[in-house]
């Protein structure tokens, strides 16, 4: 089983670990503030700032990095969360399936069919 695998079973019992994924570019703003530091390691890093600190997981590609539900709720002041939010890598999602999440809504989102089938014209 992949490491993946394992950690999503610990996710299962505590939620709190699920990983939000963010473009690399959300640390930016912080490599020019004296106040605030960013390290890492080959594969983590850490923002610290004068009140605060987060510590994230750096992808292998180095293009997007990773923090738990937790840390970006309870470590990151409210002041920072919606530069963060505005850095979210949306590729892995479906536009459709998180609005369906937030609101009783009717979504047109094509024919329902079995996978692997092409939609009937």
């Amino acid at each position: 089983m992949s490491t993946a695998s394992n950690f999503y079973k610990k996710v299962l019992k505590q939620p709190e670990l699920v990983q939000i994924v963010f473009r690399v570019e959300v640390l930016e703003p912080y490599f020019g503030q004296r106040e605030v530091s960013v390290t890492r390691t080959d594969t983590v890093g850490r923002v610290k700032a004068g009140t605060w600190s987060i510590d994230f997981g750096i992808a292998p590609d180095e293009q997007t990095i990773h923090v738990t539900f937790a840390a970006l709720s309870q470590r990151l002041p409210e002041s920072e969360r919606e530069h963060w939010l505005g850095h979210l890598h949306e590729s892995a999602y479906s536009e459709n399936f998180l609005k369906m999440q937030g609101s009783h809504s009717c979504i047109d989102d094509g024919m329902l069919r079995k996978w692997g089938e092409e939609p009937l014209i």
